[in-house]
């Protein structure tokens, strides 16, 4: 029997195409981090053998998002020592990112499930956790899942490393979409989006030591806002610079239509643009023959 031939890596695709990925952020409130070892990992995706328990967390979650329209991430980071209690880092978006919030519990890492409860649905039983200070400076969340696309074990585990070795923080961790993008990292509490990530371009990007408009289009996105928000936010980001980050940003969308709302050094705006698109045609992952359409978004200044 032939074999059949390996197809290639989706983020090769990507970025032979030079596909833009800005847009492609997904939209939080909220992000849960669970430090969980990486065996852990499939243990919390293994949605058909999850508990009863488990699977009413998740059924509220839904119920959640559907009332309020409101977004959560959930991501699974390594531990810097495995086989620790279950520890938890919450983010709540504000102004300029995320807010985070760190916990450890005496729990063992199965009781996933509560750590979500508690800080996503209720919050009020955080009283029964330990509260921890929390350190300066961005944590960089690499996405290094090999086992979900070959993509992101080929170019987010040297990414992870080369973070490392330079001395910032940064986590190993769980698939959280786009590994097409690889590789790709969710940096909070900024809560900005990475794409097409080497160690050197991570490592500058991580200490600002590389301008807006040179890593334009390795953007993914703010997830503070929804995607046609995100592409107005980039465009203002090109034009202040990194500053541009410590505004708080809302946006209202009608059709293709966006207002983005900020404050921003004790003054308040509002910048109105139309967000259209072009398609292109992309494959879905390392290992499926299937591609299909995305978009490429621009922007018409109103």
């Amino acid at each position: 029997m032939t074999a059949a031939p390996r197809l290639p890596l989706c983020a090769d695709v990507s970025r032979a195409l030079n596909e833009d990925p800005i847009g492609t952020a997904p939209h939080w409130q909220e992000v849960t981090v669970l430090e969980l070892d990486v065996p852990m990992w499939a243990r919390v995706r293994d949605v058909a053998n999850w508990t009863p328990g488990q699977g009413e967390v998740f059924e509220r979650l839904r119920g959640k998002v559907e009332v309020s329209g409101a977004g959560f991430g959930l991501l699974m980071s390594a531990p810097q020592t495995q086989g620790q209690p279950l520890r938890v880092r919450h983010y709540a978006l504000g102004a300029g990112g995320y807010v985070r919030r760190d916990y450890q519990s005496e729990l063992p890492q199965s009781e996933w499930a509560r750590g979500l409860r508690d800080t996503l649905l209720e919050p009020e039983n955080l009283r029964g956790w330990q509260e921890e200070a929390v350190p300066d400076g961005p944590d960089l969340h690499v996405c290094t899942h090999g086992t979900v696309d070959a993509a992101c074990g080929r170019y987010g585990v040297p990414v992870f490393q080369g973070l490392g070795a330079a001395g910032l923080r940064v986590w190993r961790t769980g698939h959280f979409g786009g590994h097409r993008f690889a590789a790709t990292a969710a940096e909070l509490p900024s809560g900005l989006l990475w794409a097409h990530l080497t160690p050197e371009l991570a490592v500058r990007l991580a200490r600002r030591a590389v301008a807006p408009t040179a890593v334009a289009r390795h953007l993914r996105g703010f997830a503070g806002l929804p995607p046609l928000a995100q592409v107005l936010d980039r465009e203002l980001l090109l034009r202040h610079g990194w500053a541009w980050l410590t505004a708080q940003r809302q946006a209202t969308i009608s059709g293709d239509d966006v207002t983005l709302t900020y404050t921003w050094n004790g003054e308040s705006g509002a910048v109105r643009a139309r967000v259209e698109h072009d398609l292109l045609r992309v494959p879905g992952s390392s290992h499926k023959p299937e591609w299909s359409e995305v978009k490429q978004y621009r922007v018409t200044w109103c």
